[in-house]
């Protein structure tokens, strides 16, 4: 009788930055992957467990892995993926889609006095096909910690050579009255809706350093509330690299900060109060960094005792660029306590 073992990770060393389109190193958290048998993989993760970006929270959050460091653990396996076993060259520009999480084991996501590694399983359960040649998938994805499942993700990713993408944008661009992409713009002046009030306290937002606030104060709207999206082209993990457009890391976590305001503004919870259970958004405009953006936040209808949710549309001028929701899971950490007494 004979058995077959699988091969094991390394986690040695970060696989190369270019693979996952990072330009920073320490922006790097993957450190393998095998192909089991196609198109079934297996990645090796390694989080920091100290980050200026991802371990700034208190609150449950704090002592925990950042539900975005995993999300971003996802997007660089569907990268290395796709270049890695998808035969896509580097010559290509990557949109993301979109993208659903859900933490299904807070306990697992709890940093300890071990390494921060794990293992990524990815499955492509959908290509998008071209003249025969594919140009986008889905992936369902897990990352496990010491043998629990802890996070679990789809997404949907496509691509298209640089001269392609090139004339996108312009074309993009140019439809929205908006002259041709140049690094460092800023917001147009006349073209904001509204004084911008300022960025919220990072302390009402779980967060101890305000650089990580991408959220201002909010604005009460018949369809909920408004509130501007802040973004900082020079934040060293949202921007690893220059580009053209707002990343969905931006969205991703504008969303969460807007969910937590929601929170507060319609339930009276603190951040301290909150910890992640799912996040999604698809992705249906480019995000223009000259155009001002804003999150409309209107809560959702099956908020209980357990979870608060919140659907946001992050939107540049009355036009949605990406749909989007959030929901909480309630920490009664405090309640407990008092009871205990």
């Amino acid at each position: 009788m004979t058995s077959t073992l699988q091969p094991r990770l390394s986690h040695s060393t970060l696989v190369p930055r270019e693979h996952v389109h990072r330009d920073a190193l320490s922006e790097v958290y993957l450190t393998d992957i095998i192909c089991d048998r196609y198109p079934n993989f297996r990645v090796g993760v390694h989080f920091p467990k100290s980050h200026s970006y991802y371990s700034d929270h208190v609150g449950p959050a704090a002592g925990r892995y950042d539900p975005l460091l995993v999300l971003e653990c996802f997007r660089q396996a569907s990268i290395l993926i796709a270049h890695r076993h998808v035969g896509v060259e580097f010559d290509q520009s990557f949109i993301f889609n979109a993208g659903a999480i859900s933490v299904v084991s807070d306990d697992a996501m709890t940093v300890t006095s071990a390494p921060g590694t794990g293992e990524l399983s990815a499955m492509i359960v959908g290509e998008k096909v071209r003249d025969e040649t594919i140009i986008g998938i889905t992936l369902d994805m897990t990352v496990t910690l010491a043998g629990v499942a802890a996070v679990t993700m789809t997404m949907s990713i496509q691509w298209m050579p640089k001269p392609v993408w090139a004339r996108v944008r312009a074309s993009g661009r140019a439809k929205l009255g908006l002259a041709e992409y140049r690094p460092g713009i800023e917001p147009l002046p006349g073209r904001h809706p509204h004084r911008s009030v300022g960025a919220h306290q990072p302390e009402a937002l779980g967060r101890g350093l305000s650089r990580n606030v991408v959220v201002g104060a909010a604005r009460h709207v018949p369809a909920g509330f408004d509130i501007d999206v802040l973004v900082d082209q020079h934040h060293p993990s949202l921007f690893d690299h220059p580009l053209d457009h707002i990343p969905g890391a931006v969205i991703f976590e504008a969303v969460r900060q807007a969910g937590i305001v929601g929170a507060d503004e319609y339930f009276g919870l603190s951040a301290r109060r909150l910890r992640i259970r799912s996040l999604s958004a698809t992705f249906t405009r480019f995000g223009e960094l000259d155009l001002p953006t804003s999150a409309l936040v209107r809560p959702q209808t099956d908020t209980c005792d357990q979870v608060v949710g919140f659907d946001v549309d992050i939107t540049q001028e009355g036009v949605t660029i990406a749909s989007s929701g959030v929901v909480f899971t309630r920490s009664h950490a405090r309640a407990l306590a008092t009871v205990q007494r």
